[in-house]
């Protein structure tokens, strides 16, 4: 017999609920979203029924559900995690329409009883993924504190007093360095064949080849090249109504931003300096495109031809694209 645990996650707490193979519902408690709390909940289940599996189900949350998930896997216990756009549309196709944290974990375990998600297993490249993040937001921080910093210099007209000159040009020095430190530990840590494969491709350096590899992690789960450019949310969105079907346009933006941000930028860079992808933008923008809609349309060729080269195990030429 198996059991299924389904969690509500949220920042510090797991609303949980569990089921038995007909979807009753057996317990239900709250517990602290910290791995020793979760051991010790998964462990007292285990214990009560020595006789059943258990397989922990839970949306996927940000980094929210990671304490779940790798508890899980160090304990021996699957855990199956699943998009959260299946929770939004089974709350759609409930009367109640509101959200509860306990009537959602009941409605968690379901999903995990139907067979939804995929069996977690610990990221290859999660080191390279959090120094990646730290680059962007490091970026980020330096950015916004130039122009503060002018901002007050401005603002004083010479009345800065040299002591406060060089504090502020102290921490503007401190973020560059941090940055550049960051990214001598990100290279290092995405140091593999499919990284120095991954910059063949125009627009590609080492740091868009080390985030394709942190937010991508392993190729192979997307088996499609749809599913990968979904998971960037680099897919338009669509509306139905009855039998007709619109495309917005916009974009979905579900999936990783940090992924997103990167192609964009891989795009832009690979446009200006290759033919291939210049003349894919050229087309769209003849067509009447605008510059955000036609650099997407080469974002997603480069997100396919990304998903080519690493599975191939090849580096990049012309022969990716059609002929």
């Amino acid at each position: 017999m198996t059991f299924f645990l389904g969690c509500d996650t949220a920042k510090s707490k797991f609303d949980v609920s569990l089921i038995n193979e007909q979807g009753l519902e057996q317990w239900g408690d709250t517990i602290i979203n910290e791995a020793t709390a979760i051991a010790t909940a998964i462990l007292t289940i285990t214990g009560a029924y020595p006789d059943t599996e258990l397989v922990c189900v839970v949306e996927a949350t940000g980094c929210f559900h990671l304490a779940l998930a790798e508890t899980c896997h160090e304990l021996g216990v699957a855990c199956r995690v699943y998009n959260p756009v299946l929770t939004k549309q089974q709350l759609r196709a409930t009367v109640r329409g509101k959200k509860t944290d306990k009537t959602d974990a009941l409605m968690i375990a379901r999903l995990g009883l139907r067979g939804e998600g995929r069996v977690y297993t610990p990221e290859p490249y999660k080191t390279t993924k959090y120094y990646v993040r730290g680059c962007q937001k490091l970026s980020v921080l330096s950015s916004t504190f130039r122009q503060y910093k002018t901002h007050i210099c401005e603002l004083l007209d010479g009345d800065l007093t040299d002591d406060a000159q060089e504090l502020l040009q102290g921490i503007q020095t401190a973020i560059k360095d941090a940055r550049a430190q960051i990214f001598k530990d990100m290279a290092a840590s995405a140091q593999r064949p499919v990284f120095n494969r991954l910059q063949t491709i125009p627009g590609v350096g080492p740091y868009i080849a080390a985030s394709l590899i942190g937010e991508i992690q392993d190729m192979k789960r997307f088996t499609t090249t749809k599913s990968v450019i979904a998971y960037a949310g680099l897919d338009p969105r669509i509306k139905q109504s009855g039998k007709s079907l619109n495309s917005t346009g916009k974009l979905t933006k579900r999936g990783s931003s940090y992924l997103r941000r990167s192609l964009f930028i891989a795009a832009n860079i690979a446009r200006q300096h290759d033919p291939q992808f210049r003349a894919l933008y050229d087309k769209k923008r003849a067509e009447g495109k605008r510059y955000t809609v036609a650099n997407c349309v080469v974002a997603r060729k480069l997100l396919t031809i990304v998903r080519a080269v690493w599975l191939s195990e090849t580096n990049y030429d012309v022969s990716f694209w059609p002929h």
